[in-house]
């Protein structure tokens, strides 16, 4: 039996740098699913590719799509498209469908909920067994399912996360990609934290995270096979949770000389940032710290990001600054509470740092499924679980952002002055493109260096 994955992401929006990302910055998620169904001895042929028509020779007998939100429709028509050339058992995993499974499009047979290495092993396994779709009956015994019955869609008991995440193989990235772009690794699932904005809470259970011996050995094994990497990302959603995890991180990393070898970019959080998590970043090699800041509101950032405070912000950008690591931010605006003067010193925060600022991401607020700016815009109408996400792709892309493509969330600005305040943040926005540029270009290395492929 042959299984094929694919990622769903849209090519034909035009945004800036995602056809890059996609083709190199490859999905670790099928990786990590196809080495866990060798670990368990299940035997299928596998294939990972990056189109549909990649895997026309190949015709699997069985093909996982992975979809985020804004790019469910192309999933569904990527789906239907398999459906009418070969035929195969289709399967809907990722955010989308883990945050909303009783929406399971009907071109879809199953849909596999949050992490699906357990689940996938054990759906396959019944399929082997049978030979074909499992009926209803055996697959109501498969927790972490969601698919179609005659009275509806069904959804099989949760499943619980791997405890031990040190039981996932780490994916073997040279058996599917034969040249790496960007280089990046999860050292952990989760976030214990619950910003309203974000979905983690919702798709992924509590936070768990490799052993410091196993995140040392992927990278060891990264540029054992892909010696031309100097950069690697940890993705992780929050790196630095752990503190004494992090510091045996860099302990092992320098022992094993590999932080003279490779630079390192991760996510943060600004209260967890100080001069002593400062050194442990030097002595890992970490050139690049990411964390978002919100909002230049001390109202509205209590609100969204409880535990962290503007004053934790400062403090973090200039430690990062002053030590020579550099920082990106990320901001939001437009929360359903945010007034015009919470807007403008968000903008003032921005441009008071722009000098210290490697990056600065640019957001409006959105309400994904899962989130709880998901259920305020429910209940006020602006969305509902089965409607065209498609427009939340084109807006993605801040200097293409509009009120009038884009749930707006707002109660106390009218859209059109949103808008009109937007367009000074769209100013800004590309003022922190060129400071960035102006920065990487005066550099003593190439631009294309260790920076720009964290970048």
């Amino acid at each position: 039996m042959k299984i094929g994955f694919l990622t769903s992401i849209r090519e034909d929006h035009g945004l800036q740098g995602e056809n890059y990302l996609k083709r190199n910055m490859t999905n670790l998620a099928p990786m990590y699913l196809a080495n866990f169904i060798n670990k368990r001895g299940i035997g299928v042929d596998i294939q990972i590719k990056d189109n549909l028509e990649d895997l026309l020779s190949f015709k699997p007998d069985i093909l996982g799509i992975s979809s985020v939100t804004e790019n469910i429709e192309f999933a569904k028509k990527l789906a239907a498209q398999a459906k009418e050339l070969w035929n195969p058992i289709t399967l809907l995993g990722g955010v989308h469908i883990t945050a909303l499974p009783k929406t399971l499009p009907k071109i879809f047979d199953i849909g596999v909920l949050g992490e699906g290495e357990e689940t996938i092993c054990d759906l396959l396994t019944s399929i082997l067994r049978h030979g074909t779709l499992p009926s209803d009956d055996e697959l109501i015994k498969i927790p972490g399912l969601v698919f179609h019955t005659q009275k509806g869609v069904y959804q099989s008991p949760n499943r619980k996360g791997v405890p031990l995440l040190d039981e996932i193989p780490f994916p073997q990235r040279e058996q599917f990609i034969k040249k790496m772009g960007a280089a990046y690794i999860m050292t952990s699932r989760g976030c214990p934290y619950t910003c309203n904005f974000c979905v983690i809470p919702n798709v992924s259970e509590g936070y768990r995270k490799h052993s410091p011996k196993y995140v040392v050995e992927e990278i060891k094994s990264i540029k054992g096979h892909f010696p031309e990497i100097k950069s690697i990302r940890i993705f992780d959603d929050l790196y630095i949770v752990d503190r004494r995890r992090v510091e045996e991180i860099a302990d092992l990393v320098s022992a094993e000389g590999l932080n003279r070898e490779l630079s390192f970019g991760c996510w943060g959080r600004a209260n967890l940032i100080d001069e002593k998590m400062v050194k442990v970043f030097q002595k890992m090699n970490m050139l690049f710290v990411a964390f978002g800041a919100e909002s230049g509101s001390s109202r509205v950032l209590s609100q969204i990001k409880p535990g962290v405070s503007i004053e934790q912000n400062q403090r973090a950008i200039d430690l990062l600054h002053d030590n020579g690591v550099r920082v990106s931010c990320s901001v939001i605006m437009g929360h359903p509470i945010e007034t015009e003067d919470d807007l403008w010193a968000t903008y003032e925060f921005i441009e008071k740092n722009i000098d210290k600022l490697f990056e600065v991401e640019f957001n409006v607020a959105t309400p994904w499924p899962g989130t709880e700016l998901w259920q305020i815009a429910k209940k006020r109408g602006i969305v509902k679980d089965e409607m065209d996400f498609t427009p939340l792709k084109e807006c993605a892309y801040f200097p293409n952002y509009c009120t009038d493509l884009y749930p707006y969330l707002n109660e106390r600005i009218s859209p059109e002055r949103f808008d009109v305040i937007m367009s000074e943040f769209k100013k800004l926005f590309w003022k922190t493109i060129r400071t960035m540029k102006e920065s990487g270009a005066s550099r003593e290395t190439n631009p294309k260096s260790e920076i720009a492929e964290l970048y």
